[in-house]
């Protein structure tokens, strides 16, 4: 359950970066929403390495954040199986 959640959180990341990468329609509500829960879940590791082009900027920074995600939950599920 725990790493399904992570995963999720991940995808969702991933997704935002995506939607970013190809430009989409920000206006659009489903973009929106994607994109507003992405920087939520990515807001820690915003400008951890920051760059001059705000879509390089994104894809290093929400990338981190979405492996980040993966690690910590793989590592809190190992952990509550113990």
């Amino acid at each position: 359950m725990i790493t399904g959640i992570a995963a999720i959180i991940a995808g969702i990341i991933v997704v935002g970066i995506i939607l970013v990468l190809v430009k989409a329609n920000q206006n659009n509500d489903i973009v929106n929403l994607v994109l507003d829960i992405g920087r939520f879940f990515a807001r820690p590791f915003e400008d951890l390495f920051p760059q001059d082009d705000p879509e390089n900027n994104i894809l290093l920074n929400w990338g981190i954040a979405a492996v980040a995600y993966l690690i910590v939950g793989a590592i809190i599920a190992r952990i509550v199986r113990r």
